[in-house]
């Protein structure tokens, strides 16, 4: 009798057709021209877009896989508006191989696992998102502090704990860029506009990567995700206009309240 084949846990599948109401449609397109203004300027998209999602009637891991979709062409725009910066980006190729690496795993980890590990996982991962997206710039600010740090020295790590945010990317990827704009300030000397750029090109990368397994398991709702999408590329194209001009902490107090607040309803539902 040969080896038992591993059969990863079954997901729950989209609706053949979405059929949608027009205040839905409104509702998603709205927030995802909003998400799109957001995650050009300051990122953290996926704090409005995810739970959006799930108000369409999606399951958590349908949210999650589409929530992919709908944001990637704020990332896609991010990368065309910083992508003079990119030049100032240290060790790009080997940061997009690990993104890429990063993306598929993390994919291949929410596919295997399914829908209850995700769901027990929720208020865990929304809590580090938002612990992320509130304590990065503190970190980054006390590191830029300290006298003789040489970072020379600790790229290892560095691109360590970048292949880690990129696992992690794939899997759900809510304050991700948060988090790499920390290890940026920890490691680099990349200014804001530099980590913009890299945050939008590899997380871009990763995104591809995680959307092509999830088309391949067939748990992307597309309705929803290409109202939203559309969304997102006019709040794109506006943020292209703008993204230097409006007052990045001002919206990030913003998306901080909301995180917060989403947080505290998942542990209210989940735990």
């Amino acid at each position: 009798m040969g080896p038992s084949r591993f059969v990863p846990p079954k997901l729950p599948s989209p609706k053949e057709v979405r059929q949608m109401t027009l205040p839905e449609i409104l509702l998603l397109y709205a927030g995802g021209l909003l998400a799109g203004v957001i995650n050009v300027i300051v990122g953290g998209a996926g704090f409005l877009t995810f739970p959006l999602l799930m108000a369409a009637g999606m399951s958590e891991v349908q949210a999650n896989a589409s929530n992919f979709v709908a944001v990637l062409p704020a990332n896609l725009v991010g990368t065309f508006v910083y992508r003079h910066e990119m030049k100032a980006i240290p060790h790009l190729p080997l940061r997009l191989g690990i993104a890429a690496g990063g993306g598929l795993i993390g994919s291949l980890i929410l596919i295997t696992t399914g829908e209850a590990s995700f769901q027990a996982a929720i208020p865990w991962l929304l809590l580090f998102a938002t612990s992320s997206f509130a304590l990065g710039p503190t970190i980054r600010a006390r590191v830029e502090r300290i006298q003789g740090f040489d970072r020379a020295k600790w790229v290892w790590l560095q691109l360590l704990l970048e292949s880690a945010v990129y696992v992690y990317s794939g899997y759900f990827g809510l304050g991700m860029g948060i988090i790499l704009f920390a290890i940026y300030g920890i490691f680099t000397t990349m200014t804001i506009h530099e980590g913009n750029a890299a945050r939008n090109i590899t997380t871009s990368l990763s995104s591809l990567v995680a959307i092509a397994l999830f088309i391949w398991n067939g748990i992307i709702d597309w309705a929803p995700s290409l109202v939203m999408m559309a969304g997102a590329v006019c709040g794109g194209y506006v943020a292209v206009k703008i993204a230097r001009r409006i007052p990045a902490q001002a919206v990030r107090k913003g998306i901080l309240l909301w995180a917060a607040v989403l947080t505290g309803v998942a542990f209210w539902r989940y735990f």
